[in-house]
């Protein structure tokens, strides 16, 4: 190998891990999004020769399946992109950010990136693009906050580059309610109790068909949906636990995109019959988890359709959430400390303790109740809505900064967060309430 193929090598492998410290890394509100170099100058793919140009024809270009196979199977992909980026030296640097850097960038950049020209345009309209960033593409783009009742509005980190046109989801067919959201799908529910599945990006919904059991105020949801190689139809899951007072249970209840149906799980549970669930579920590694008022979580595994349950640690209290932090799973709460307030994290499902933030930066008297935890981002990085100011702080580090004002609360004290990924995932037309459907396409 001479020294100049060795320097073109090394030109490959820095360009790839440049773009992975920049997707992982968790971008504030004040600062911009630093935009990519397309002009930068490829020795290897500008020189001709009889020996190069022999070489080119031998080489094969990265397709769909190898990228999804190498994300499936392989604990780095970014590594083997590049082993596979560097055997294909034909390659030119547009078809590389074409084919592994846009899958990485939230919705709205993607929208935003059709005007480069006709085959990007083709591209990201595709629905390989698509599929490819959902699965990739799992970063908290912001939050989607709800009043009581059917008021809500998202609420961007970046919006510039995660922000959306319809913010209050107005192109539902009438007022709804947002019951749970997971990677990229939102589930709704409307005033005539109807549940919908809709991307607020896209702007495509359906509704689903009525399920068997009555679902009252008492029921709690969980959307199931989980992008992977394997799942390019995009095929979702909604479990609902239903109490049932007068058989003194709790009764799960689970649609299926695949059947289309609902279905009763003969899994059911009687020690919560009384209990009250507080809070919005967390779907993670196939099950659901709620926390109940008697100081436990509920848990239900779809891959084995079986319930479980989870004590909180003691002197916690159960107004806290269920969250992922550092790759597992965490609860966060809000307890007072005398005259302050202090967030305590527990890990793992023995739920032991794992830090412990003091807020000195409260606000005015430490009311507990205008203090609300909004979810985790990246893993690391704690969101929490003190009054109407949200403040982000960096567990690992330490770091505390103001992100801005949420205008919107008022003086509402039950207002909810939910975290929501941009994403291009598709919501695909039932057959058999086609009739019903309305879509609209979103352009940028």
């Amino acid at each position: 190998m001479t020294d100049s193929e060795s320097d073109s090598m090394m030109e490959d492998v820095n360009f790839l891990s440049d773009i992975s410290d920049e997707s992982g890394e968790w971008v504030m509100v004040e600062q911009e999004m630093e935009s990519l170099d397309l002009n930068g100058e490829r020795s290897d793919c500008e020189c001709s020769s009889p020996e190069s140009d022999s070489i080119k024809k031998e080489m094969q270009s990265l397709h769909l399946n190898d990228v999804l196979e190498i994300v499936h199977q392989k604990p780095n992909p970014v590594g083997e992109f590049t082993r596979r980026i560097m055997q294909t030296r034909g390659t030119c640097i547009e078809e590389v950010v074409r084919e592994h850097v846009l899958p990485l960038l939230p919705a709205k950049s993607l929208c935003r990136f059709k005007a480069v020209c006709r085959g990007w345009n083709q591209w990201i309209s595709s629905p390989f693009l698509a599929h490819k960033q959902a699965m990739l593409f799992q970063r908290i783009s912001g939050f989607f906050c709800q009043k009581p009742g059917y008021g809500c509005h998202f609420i961007p980190l970046d919006p510039k580059t995660h922000g959306m046109r319809d913010p209050y989801l107005t192109f539902m067919p009438g007022p709804v309610n947002i019951r749970s959201i997971c990677n990229g799908l939102l589930c709704v529910q409307g005033v005539d109790d109807t549940y919908y599945i809709c991307n607020p990006v896209t702007k495509y919904w359906k509704m689903l068909p009525n399920p068997s059991f009555y679902h009252g105020p008492g029921t709690v949801i969980s959307l199931a949906f989980e992008p992977s190689m394997f799942n390019f139809t995009e095929n979702f899951e909604l479990v609902c636990a239903v109490p049932v007072t007068d058989a003194g249970c709790i009764v799960f209840e689970i649609f299926s995109s695949r059947s289309r149906t609902w279905r009763a799980s003969d899994d059911i549970c009687f020690e919560l019959a009384n209990a009250t669930f507080i809070g919005d579920a967390c779907y993670r590694d196939g099950s659901a988890y709620w926390v109940v008022d008697c100081g436990v979580i509920l848990v239900f595994n779809l891959k084995i359709d079986h319930y479980s349950i989870i004590q909180l640690p003691d002197g916690s209290c159960p107004n806290g959430i269920v969250t992922e932090m550092h790759g597992e799973l965490c609860y966060v709460a809000v307890l007072r400390e005398g005259a302050d307030l202090a967030i305590h994290i527990y890990g793992g499902m023995d739920m032991n303790s794992r830090h412990r933030i003091c807020i000195p930066w409260a606000c005015p008297g430490n009311v507990l109740r205008q203090v609300r935890l909004m979810g985790c981002v990246d893993g690391d990085v704690l969101l929490v809505s003190i009054g109407d100011a949200v403040i982000s702080h960096c567990v690992s580090t330490g770091e505390t900064r103001m992100l801005g004002v949420d205008r919107m609360r008022g003086e509402c004290t039950m207002m909810r967060y939910l975290p929501y990924v941009n994403s291009l995932v598709d919501v695909n037309e039932l057959p058999e309430l086609c009739d019903n459907l309305e879509s609209m396409e979103f352009r940028p």
